[in-house]
């Protein structure tokens, strides 16, 4: 009868490990703002604007998402480490594009601008 025990508290132990491995995976995901701004062309301060409802298009390491900006020029994306292309569009705008890299150890969240000019 205690033998059964010790094999039951193994597995049991074992299942935990399993599945805190899983869970674990899950820590790397970094939350990443992409923040969309718009250049005052004319402004002498360099005045930034976010820009809502831009079309935000991420894609790399098997992932692609298009999401929309918020009021407040943001979108957010879950990524994983690695190196993603990035594209930023909204009619009355000229797109733009660039990549961004994630880290493996980056734990805090990630913040990369994009400014969008008006054609």
């Amino acid at each position: 009868m205690a033998k059964k025990r010790v094999i039951c508290w193994l597995l049991l132990l074992f299942l935990l490990f399993v599945q805190g491995g899983c869970l674990g995976v899950r820590w790397q995901e970094k939350e990443t703002h992409i923040l969309v701004y718009e250049i005052e062309p004319y402004s002498s301060s360099n005045y930034v604007l976010p820009v809502p409802l831009a079309r935000v298009a991420v894609s790399g390491n098997g992932y692609s998402s298009t999401k929309y900006t918020d009021s407040q020029g943001r979108a957010v994306f879950l990524l994983s480490p690695g190196t993603y292309s990035v594209q930023v569009s909204k009619d009355g705008y000229e797109s733009v594009s660039d990549t961004i890299t994630i880290y493996t150890l980056e734990l805090t969240p990630g913040y990369y601008p994009f400014y969008l000019v008006r054609q």
